[in-house]
């Protein structure tokens, strides 16, 4: 029989998750690019939160505390996926290109501009990527200072680089 605290943070995961979804899918979307890896990345936040949710002081700050446990767990994710390409590609890099053009992709029924922006948010070091994600997730320049650990002003400026980076990698990815 579980414990009527457990049954609450049951109940408090599955509030949580469900609430937040959506962000938590996109923020898989910006570190994994392909789909199992975003489901594992998934279940690897999910179990973040789970392992997390003690730490849980306030629900006032649940989308901050989310958000960190989320871009943590992703950046970990990503550096350990990044170490396990590069012990495992044997080829040169054109064939690399070649092969990621080649893949076929969920989303390459949906809007081209969008799967262009994906690429370019992924092409983005890993502080600008969480900084953009958040930002696409409509958090507040002190929210993301809060996750990050940078002050309200440096977030703002790192967005602002961030941004002309897009920028320019949108342009030349309409120029291929």
């Amino acid at each position: 029989m579980l414990e009527p605290e457990t049954i609450d943070s049951e109940g408090q995961f599955l509030a949580v998750v469900n609430e937040n979804r959506p962000r938590i899918l996109r923020i898989c979307h910006a570190y994994a690019w392909e789909a199992e890896d975003r489901k594992d990345l998934y279940q690897e936040v999910l179990f973040q939160i789970w392992r997390s949710l003690p730490n849980l002081k306030e629900a006032a700050h649940a989308n901050t505390w989310l958000y960190r446990i989320a871009l943590n767990t992703a950046i970990s994710f990503s550096r350990r996926q990044k170490v396990r390409r590069q012990r495992t590609v044997d080829c040169d890099h054109q064939q690399i290109v070649e092969l990621a053009d080649a893949n076929p992709r969920a989303e390459a029924d949906a809007d081209p501009r969008l799967a262009a922006l994906h690429r370019a948010i992924a092409a983005l070091d890993e502080l600008e990527r969480a900084i953009v994600t958040m930002f696409l997730e409509d958090l507040s320049y002190e929210q993301i200072a809060e996750v990050t650990g940078l002050t309200s002003s440096n977030v703002g400026v790192r967005l602002h680089r961030a941004r002309k980076k897009l920028s320019l990698l949108m342009e030349d990815s309409r120029h291929e």
